[in-house]
């Protein structure tokens, strides 16, 4: 069993299964690896009724399968089923941006600026929660603003698969700063077609990113690498 930082005894479900979801993100669980609830209560430090809670939430995301006597076991992801995934988030991303962007006001891009400014400077400070929040509350104002909230719930499925800066993605931070400044310049001065190529093009190399990190050892299929 992989090793990782144990969970409080007072965390709860959420606590857990972010745990989780990030151990099978950054591979410390392989594809088709069983695990069971007594292993992680074990290896997490809490009890049983927590990891059974976040397994059958993983099993919802199709992160997990479960098997019969309460064994769980990793989803056979592959690297196309990752490219897939963050296709989908680029089409919806770029389609929420372009509806931002037509309804782009000054009171949202001071929200922009304001939160692009406090992820610089918790870049600089190296704090990864506070990096996480300052970037989720950017694209957040943005997806609101957009008037989709359909779209966005869609969108939020998707984000399973985007790894938290907790997990060290070589060049994940750098490209969260130059796409929040790449859509910026957009909506200061450019065009809805260009905030949304901002957006896919973004979103690509995330992908590229999280993929050499992680998904690209040939325990993934690699036979389909394009979106």
């Amino acid at each position: 069993m992989p090793t990782s930082l144990r969970v409080r005894h007072t965390s709860l479900t959420d606590s857990v299964a972010s745990t989780l979801r990030r151990m099978i993100l950054n591979r410390e669980f392989e594809p088709g690896e069983r695990i069971t609830q007594v292993q992680l209560a074990a290896l997490l430090g809490v009890s049983t009724m927590p990891i059974r809670e976040a397994l059958l939430r993983l099993v919802a995301e199709g992160l997990v399968i479960a098997e019969a006597n309460r064994s769980f076991r990793i989803t056979e992801t592959t690297e196309s089923e990752i490219r897939d995934i963050y296709w989908m988030h680029a089409v919806l991303a770029a389609e929420l941006t372009g509806r931002a962007w037509e309804r782009r006001t000054a009171d949202l891009l001071a929200t922009l600026h304001t939160e692009h400014d406090a992820y610089r400077e918790n870049q600089t400070m190296g704090n990864h929660e506070d990096l996480f929040q300052s970037n989720w509350a950017f694209h957040s104002a943005l997806h609101n603003a957009a008037g989709a909230p359909a779209l966005g719930l869609m969108l939020k499925n998707t984000l399973r698969f985007f790894p938290d800066f907790s997990i060290p993605v070589d060049g994940w931070r750098e490209l969260a700063a130059q796409w929040q400044a790449g859509l910026i310049r957009e909506f200061t001065d450019g065009s809805r077609a260009g905030a949304e190529e901002v957006a896919r093009s973004s979103i690509g190399m995330a992908s590229d990113l999280f993929i050499a990190s992680f998904w690209s050892d040939g325990g993934a299929d690699t036979a389909g690498t394009g979106s």
